[in-house]
C-alpha cells in the first residue's frame, strides 16, 4: 500500500479504532458523541463532555460514522450527530451503564469485527494472539496495524462481546454487560495491556483521524450471520472445551509443565519468516510435507476439494 496521508487506507481495507485512547477512554467519549442533542458534536465538545484531550477525542467519531453511530452533521467535516441508532445507545446510557453496553452491543452485533469474532469463537476458546491475526484478515490490513487490531480487541472486551475465561482464553459471549463478567475473566482482562492514550513518539502513518477524509467512507456491514449465540440453537453440537489440565495426576512427575500447552495456541501465533530461517532445510521440507497433510485432511473434513 503506498499511503500519501493518513487516512488513505488501501480499497480493501476497513477502518480501524484509534489506538492513542484505552478502551475505558473511548467508551466514554462514544457515550458522550451519542447522546448529544445539539446541532452538532465535535472534538472539542466531546473533549469538554469527557474530561479527555480534544486531539485524542478527535480520533474516536471516524470509527463511529464507519459503524453507524454518527453521521455527518454539515459545515465542517469534523462536525457528526448521532444517527437514531446512535441515539438509542445514548438514551440507553442514560438509563444505566448496563443498558448502554447492551445498546452498543446490539448496534454493533451485525459488523464486521463482531460478525468474524462471533464466526471464530463458535468453535470455542481461542487465545487473544488468534483473535488478533482474524481481525487484521477480516479488515484486510497488515501486521503494522496490529496496534490498532489491538484496540478493537480491547474495545469489544470493554463492551463485553468477548469475555476472558481466566485462562488466557477469550469467548463469545454477546450478551455479558463489562460489570458483571465473572471474577477470573475481570482478572485476565486486567493482566491484558492496553494501549497508552499517549504514546512516545510521531504520528503513526496509519493512525485515521475524524477530520481525515476516510471519515467520508462508511464501513457499516449488513448482516449476514445469525445474531444469536450458537450455544442457543436447539440441537446444537456439544463442542468440548480445549484442555486446560494435565489428564495425569498432579502428582506426577514432568507433565505439569506442559499442563497449559494446547494445539490451539502453538496454531494461532502467526509463524515469521525469522522463525522459518531457524530451522534446516531438512525441517523446512518436514514442515512442507506437514502443512500440505494438514491441508488435506482440513479440506476432506469440511467435504471441500483436496488443495
Amino acid at each position: 500500500m503506498t499511503a500519501k496521508g493518513r487516512s488513505l487506507l488501501a480499497p480493501n481495507e476497513r477502518l480501524l479504532p484509534t489506538y492513542r485512547l484505552r478502551a475505558d477512554c473511548q467508551l466514554k467519549v462514544i457515550r458522550a458523541a451519542c447522546s448529544s442533542t445539539g446541532p452538532f458534536t465535535n472534538a472539542f465538545r466531546l473533549a469538554t463532555d469527557t474530561g479527555l484531550t480534544e486531539k485524542n477525542c478527535g480520533l474516536v467519531p471516524a470509527f463511529l460514522f464507519a459503524t453507524g453511530l454518527l453521521e455527518k452533521a454539515g459545515g465542517h467535516f469534523s462536525r457528526y450527530r448521532p444517527t437514531s441508532r446512535g441515539r438509542k445507545v445514548g438514551a440507553a446510557w442514560q438509563r444505566s451503564e448496563e443498558e448502554g453496553l447492551h445498546a452498543l452491543r446490539d448496534a454493533w452485533k451485525a459488523q464486521w469485527f463482531a460478525r468474524s469474532m462471533q464466526e471464530r469463537l463458535e468453535s470455542g476458546p481461542a487465545a487473544r494472539d488468534g483473535l488478533l491475526a482474524r481481525l487484521l484478515t477480516a479488515a484486510g490490513a497488515e501486521g503494522h496495524r496490529m496496534r490498532q487490531a489491538e484496540a478493537l480487541l480491547d474495545l469489544l472486551v470493554a463492551v463485553g462481546m468477548i469475555v476472558p475465561d481466566g485462562d488466557g482464553f477469550m469467548c463469545w459471549h454477546e450478551g455479558a454487560p463489562a460489570g458483571g463478567q465473572k471474577e477470573a475473566g475481570a482478572e485476565t482482562a486486567a493482566r491484558v495491556p492496553s494501549p497508552p492514550s499517549q504514546p512516545p513518539g510521531g504520528d503513526d502513518p496509519t493512525e485515521v483521524r475524524a477530520e481525515a477524509s476516510q471519515g467520508d467512507r462508511s464501513a457499516s456491514a449488513k448482516p449476514t450471520a445469525s445474531d444469536s449465540h450458537h450455544g442457543d440453537h436447539e440441537g446444537a453440537a456439544f463442542v468440548p472445551r480445549p484442555r486446560r489440565e494435565a489428564e495425569e495426576p498432579a502428582t506426577a512427575p514432568s507433565t505439569t509443565a506442559y499442563a497449559e500447552l494446547d494445539l490451539l495456541a502453538l496454531l494461532c501465533p502467526p509463524v515469521l519468516l525469522a522463525d522459518l530461517v531457524r530451522l534446516s532445510p531438512d525441517e523446512l521440507m518436514q514442515l512442507h510435507g506437514h502443512l500440505r497433510g494438514l491441508a488435506a485432511l482440513t479440506a476432506k473434513l469440511r467435504g471441500q476439494p483436496a488443495l
